[in-house]
């Protein structure tokens, strides 16, 4: 194999490869020393375990632009490269928190992985690995387990090669919009004064979010749905837009496939591989249709007043349903939610409320310079099993929600400190009727609050729930500190009982009455 060197973000193939491509009549002997490699990689969409928003750095062409992980280990950075094709090498341009232990895997569809080449040895500057003659990939994922420094690891960029690829050297790419597919049939009226748009296909699916208005509703045959689908358009309190089908109407995306609505924040949010986003808009009704295989399940983004009623969510890569960026009195309702954290258990939670403060800058209010106030949002009569990570991780800058009458079953991977089944770090929470039992994994305790940040962690209060702990957790609420709580304390009532814990209801002092 030729050996390949970056230098500025070029990369240069040997003078003598390409005179034998010459030789050989491939190019022309005016044109050999001119071809370069042609990197599959460059401008696809890209993907990352954390900081997914500047994953893209890392496979833009340009030296000096990287993607800069979390702190926990391992990672992992993939890029999708639209079809699978046969490659032979990738390399890697690594940052100051270069890998010391790292793998390139593949795959065919973003889901199941094989590990084509490793490395236990990292140095540093840039690395080329050959790939096992003959690899075929749509899927190109670094998956990394050790860095050196403290900071997390620092990827510079990641070219990806296939035997025989060339082009003239640095090459311009421009994306080509997709055209916008018709719904078939077209929407029919309804009584109400809405419209009905009865969807077939994928295509149709796109057509038919794209173009609903208030009062419409978008009805799912049964059938599997793969692509990036995603909503910008509102309705209203009377007349909301509802997007429904059966349980046998499966959406998905497999293939990464991405909103093409630009971010407003400078930061750059990555809106790819989500089974469903809801991009800044309120008023959505969506009930009875399965979302799997996706990397993150249903995603509302600056979105409120949604309602989320009997859908199931299930086979995901990271979390199930979240809402983040100002989302804000929405609903999670009578809803399955099942086998997250498919790639990375540690990011694997049934439901999330908010972000961590870490993320702030990327989904925070006033362009990331405040808190992100998902405020007021409510998850009622769920069932979350099989979860990687806290079945519900309610974010500090978080206000004022309601966990009720769900059912959480087994315990969590414990990755990435996911321990118990609720993780409180928001405020004013009232958790009630819930049940939860432990039947395997990882356990702590039933219920936990941290105080990420002050002064947020306080004025939660538990009662009715029951836990059945299984003789592994420790407490049913673990108020872990409410030190800069002042007169804001967290409340555990008598009405909250327990079995199978080592430690007893709770920590706290338990308050009488219901």
């Amino acid at each position: 194999m030729n050996r390949i060197s970056r230098k500025a973000g070029l990369i240069a193939v040997s003078v003598t490869a390409a005179a034998g491509l010459a030789a050989a009549g491939i190019i022309t002997a005016a044109s050999a020393s001119a071809a370069t490699p042609l990197d599959l990689a460059c401008g696809k969409p890209a993907g990352a375990s954390s900081n997914s928003g500047t994953a893209a750095n890392a496979d833009d062409c340009a030296s000096g632009t990287v993607w800069q992980s979390g702190t926990s280990k391992p990672q992992q950075w993939q890029v999708d490269l639209g079809a699978t094709t046969t490659v032979d090498h990738v390399s890697i341009t690594w940052g100051a928190g270069y890998a010391t232990k790292y793998k390139i895997r593949t795959s065919p569809d973003g889901s199941s992985w094989s590990t084509a080449v490793s490395d236990s040895n990292g140095t540093g500057g840039t690395d080329t690995l050959t790939l096992p003659a003959g690899t075929q990939a749509r899927w190109i994922q670094v998956y990394l387990s050790q860095y050196t420094g403290s900071a997390g690891f620092t990827v510079d960029e990641v070219a990806v090669y296939g035997t025989g690829t060339t082009a003239s050297p640095t090459p311009t790419i421009s994306p080509t919009p997709s055209p916008t597919p018709t719904p078939t049939p077209s929407p029919t009226p309804t009584s109400g004064g809405g419209r009905t748009w009865n969807v077939t296909d994928a295509a149709g699916l796109v057509a038919a979010l794209a173009a609903a208005a208030p009062g419409d509703t978008v009805s799912l045959a049964a059938g599997s749905y793969d692509g990036a689908f995603y909503a910008t358009r509102s309705g209203t309190a009377s007349k909301p837009i509802t997007l429904t089908g059966p349980r046998g109407a499966v959406l998905s995306n497999s293939a990464g496939g991405c909103d093409p609505n630009a971010p407003t924040s400078p930061s750059g949010i990555s809106y790819c591989g989500y089974g469903l986003h809801l991009n800044k808009v309120s008023y959505w009704h969506l009930t009875g249709f399965a979302v799997v295989n996706s990397s993150k399940g249903i995603v509302l983004d600056g979105s409120s007043n949604n309602v989320i009623d009997r859908v199931e969510v299930s086979n995901i890569g990271d979390e199930g349903v979240h809402f983040r960026a100002d989302s804000s009195d929405n609903v999670l309702q009578n809803s399955s939610v099942h086998d997250t954290g498919k790639t990375d258990p540690g990011f694997g939670e049934g439901a999330y409320f908010g972000s961590a403060q870490s993320n702030w800058p990327k989904y925070g209010e006033n362009g990331g310079t405040g808190q992100d106030r998902s405020d007021g949002n409510k998850a009622i009569g769920n069932t979350f099993a099989a979860i990687a990570a806290e079945h519900l991780d309610l974010k500090e800058g978080t206000t004022g929600g309601l966990i009720q009458d769900n059912t959480f079953t087994g315990g969590v991977s414990g990755a990435n400190s996911a321990d118990s089944w609720i993780d409180v770090k928001g405020n004013g929470y009232t958790i009630t009727g819930n049940h939860g039992t432990y039947t395997s994994g990882t356990l702590a305790d039933g219920y936990q609050t941290h105080q990420i940040l002050a002064p947020f962690g306080c004025g939660n209060v538990w009662h009715g729930n029951a836990s059945d702990l299984g003789g592994v957790g420790a407490y049913a609420v673990n108020v872990t500190d409410q030190s800069k709580c002042g007169t804001n304390l967290n409340v555990v009532y008598s009405s909250n009982t327990v079995t199978g814990a080592t430690k007893g209801l709770t920590n706290i002092p338990v308050t009488a009455g219901n």
